[in-house]
C-alpha cells in the first residue's frame, strides 16, 4: 500500500465541528447533571458566590468547579457578572425546586435510570429492539404494580409536560369544548392548563391505577378538583369515559404504528360527531424522516423506555385519517413539541 504524502490530502473542504460536537455532548451532559445532583443551581440562586464561595460550599477543588461552571455558563444555565455565578431566566424557570416549571425530577429519573442510555444498553436496544429500562422489556407493566416507581416516573412526566401544555393550549380555540379526556396523562398537565385557559371546560385524567392517586395530588396542589378528575383505567381494554375531545401527550411515540391505529380508531369509536382529537408530539420533518435532530435524539431515548418511535405530522395525519378522523392539521406548539388535530364529522 503505498504511503499517502500529506499534501495528497488536500483540504477536506468541510468543517469537523459537527463530530466534535456529538463528543462535547456526551461530557455536557454529565457536566450538568452532576451539577444539579451536587445542588449547585440551588447554591448560585441562594448565593450568587464567587469561584471561592462556590467551591467552599460544595466542597469541591478550584478545578471541578471550574469545569462545572463553566459548562453551565456556556449553555446559557449561568452568567458570570463582576466575578461573581448567577442564574439565568432559563435556570430559575426550570432549575429550581419551587418553580411551577421545574425540569429536575425528568433529569433525577435519567440519572437514576442512567444504565438505559449507556452505550452498550442502546447498542443492545438497537440490535434486539428490545427496551431495558428498569430492567425489564415493559416499563408499564412495572407501573401497573410498583407504587413507588410510578410516582417517580409520573412526577419525572410532570416536568417536562408543564411548561409545553401551557404552549398548546393557546394554538387552539378550546371554547366549543365541554369535557377533555387526557388519555394517559400522567399528573394531568395537559388537562390542568386546558381548565385553566378555558373556563367552560372540565377535564378528565384517565390513567392507570396506580397513576391516579399521583394525579389527585397534582390537581389538588393547583386548586381544580372541581374542574379535573383522575379516572382509573387501561386505555388498550377498558372504555373511555365520555367526553368531546381526546387528548394524548408523548402517547403515541410509546407505541409501535398498529398500536397507534388502534388508539385513533378507539377515540373515533368513542367520540361524538363534531368530537376532536389532539396527538401533542415532537415529530419528524415530512420529508424522510431527516431530521430535526431532537425527534431523532428522542426516538432513541425511546428504544431504552418503550416500543414506539416518533413519528413525523403525516404519519401521526395517516393514523388519525385511516380512522375516520377529517379536517386534519398541525401546528407547531411550544419548544420542540407540535400538535396535530382532526375532527370526527
Amino acid at each position: 500500500m503505498p504511503i499517502q504524502q500529506l499534501t495528497d490530502a488536500g483540504d477536506p473542504g468541510v468543517d469537523d465541528r459537527p463530530l466534535w460536537d456529538v463528543i462535547f455532548g456526551i461530557f455536557g451532559l454529565p457536566a450538568l447533571f452532576i451539577s444539579h445532583r451536587l445542588g449547585l443551581f440551588r447554591f448560585v440562586a441562594d448565593r450568587n458566590p464567587t469561584l471561592e464561595q462556590l467551591c467552599d460550599g460544595l466542597k469541591l477543588q478550584r478545578r471541578s468547579a471550574q469545569i462545572l461552571v463553566s459548562a453551565a455558563t456556556s449553555l446559557n444555565f449561568l452568567e458570570f457578572v463582576d466575578d461573581r455565578y448567577r442564574l439565568t431566566p432559563l435556570s430559575k424557570s426550570y432549575l429550581l425546586e419551587n418553580s411551577p416549571n421545574y425540569f429536575g425530577h425528568y433529569w433525577d429519573l435519567l440519572i437514576d435510570n442512567r444504565e438505559v442510555f449507556s452505550f452498550d444498553a442502546l447498542e443492545a436496544a438497537i440490535v434486539s429492539g428490545a427496551p431495558r429500562a428498569y430492567g425489564v422489556e415493559d416499563i408499564y407493566a412495572t407501573h401497573r404494580e410498583d407504587a413507588e416507581r410510578t410516582r417517580t416516573f409520573t412526577r419525572a412526566m410532570h416536568s417536562v409536560s408543564v411548561s409545553a401544555a401551557h404552549g398548546w393550549v393557546h394554538k387552539l380555540d378550546l371554547t366549543a369544548h365541554r369535557r377533555m379526556l387526557d388519555i394517559g396523562g400522567g399528573s394531568g398537565a395537559h388537562a390542568l392548563a386546558a381548565v385553566s385557559t378555558a373556563p367552560q371546560l372540565l377535564a378528565t385524567v384517565f390513567d392507570l391505577a396506580t397513576v391516579c392517586p399521583v394525579t389527585e395530588e397534582f390537581i389538588a396542589r393547583y386548586g381544580l378538583a372541581d374542574r379535573v378528575d383522575a379516572r382509573a383505567g387501561d386505555m388498550w381494554t377498558d372504555p373511555f369515559p365520555r367526553a368531546d375531545l381526546h387528548f394524548y401527550s408523548h402517547v403515541y411515540h410509546g407505541w409501535a404504528p398498529e398500536k397507534c391505529r388502534f388508539l385513533s380508531h378507539k377515540s373515533f369509536g368513542a367520540l361524538e360527531p363534531g368530537g376532536w382529537i389532539v396527538v401533542h408530539e415532537i415529530l419528524y420533518d415530512d420529508a424522510g424522516k431527516t431530521g430535526p435532530f431532537p425527534a431523532a435524539a428522542t426516538s432513541m431515548i425511546m428504544l431504552g423506555w418503550g416500543e414506539g418511535e416518533q413519528y413525523s405530522g403525516p404519519e401521526i395525519c395517516g393514523f388519525l385519517e385511516g380512522a375516520g378522523f377529517r379536517d386534519l392539521q398541525v401546528i407547531p406548539a411550544f419548544g420542540y413539541h407540535s400538535i396535530v388535530t382532526a375532527l370526527k364529522p
